[in-house]
């Protein structure tokens, strides 16, 4: 079975077309994670969701500058009740959006949480994200 060579300019020009569209889509992929952000959350507000179970209580993620009482204090209401809670604190970075939070499994164990947007220094990437969790020492009662 032959070719003709019309055919064939037919696909190398769907398969250079398809290069093309790859090349402007990666290129555009930094702009696009940063607009679904809002929309779809990152990698702390997964992690953090997946440790606290489909009825953890989300105490809110506090911004640079905000007052961080409320979301605070949601998360120790929520400790004392025995309820899994997550909470987030964002903190200034220089070329990353960079949090730490803490994290109560419905278990009762509680982990600590450090967010980098793009380890990288990108700013934020969607890809490269990454979330350190760490077991926070089992606490003891004393009287």
């Amino acid at each position: 079975m032959r070719i003709t060579l019309k055919r064939r300019w037919r696909w190398v020009l769907a398969v250079g077309a398809s290069l093309v569209v790859v090349y402007f889509g990666l290129g555009f992929a930094d702009s696009l994670s940063w607009r679904l952000r809002p929309k779809i959350g990152d990698l702390m507000d997964w992690k953090g969701r997946y440790l606290t179970g489909s009825r953890g209580v989300n105490c809110g993620r506090v911004k640079v500058g905000n007052d961080a009482t409320s979301a605070t204090q949601c998360a120790l209401i929520a400790d004392a009740d025995g309820q899994p809670f997550r909470v987030a604190y964002e903190i200034q970075g220089y070329d990353a959006i960079v949090a730490g939070g803490i994290v109560r499994r419905p278990d009762g164990q509680v982990f600590a949480l450090n967010y980098d947007s793009c380890p990288s220094g990108c700013g934020y990437d969607l890809f490269e994200q990454s979330v350190k969790v760490t077991p926070c020492p089992n606490r003891t009662t004393s009287m």
